[in-house]
């Protein structure tokens, strides 16, 4: 699991100014912001980072990773970003997956 991405979002987590800010741009916009702030990785890496940590947590949680993912269905009506900062990085923390 790429620490620096885990890093940033939870960052991301501690401001509502900045999840409101990122929220509406860009994966390319992102990345370069998390880069500003001293996080520096690929959207390749960002991409392998979650979908790692999703799929590990389902297996934590019992649950089949697929289209039916129960975590996902905190995502509808909100941004992805959103989902990630406020459920997956949450989830992880719960289940021990990151420290």
């Amino acid at each position: 699991m790429n620490a620096g991405v885990i890093d940033f979002l939870r960052l991301v987590g501690t401001g509502a100014d900045l999840l409101d800010t990122l929220k509406v741009l860009s994966k390319d916009e992102v990345i370069t912001v998390a880069a500003g702030h001293g996080f520096a990785f690929t959207e390749a890496e960002f991409d392998a980072c979650v979908w790692d940590a999703e799929v590990r947590l389902a297996q934590r949680r019992g649950e089949p990773f697929d289209a039916h993912f129960p975590l996902w269905q905190t995502m509808w009506g909100r941004y992805y970003l959103e989902y990630l900062v406020t459920d997956l990085i949450s989830s992880l923390e719960e289940t021990g997956q990151v420290a």
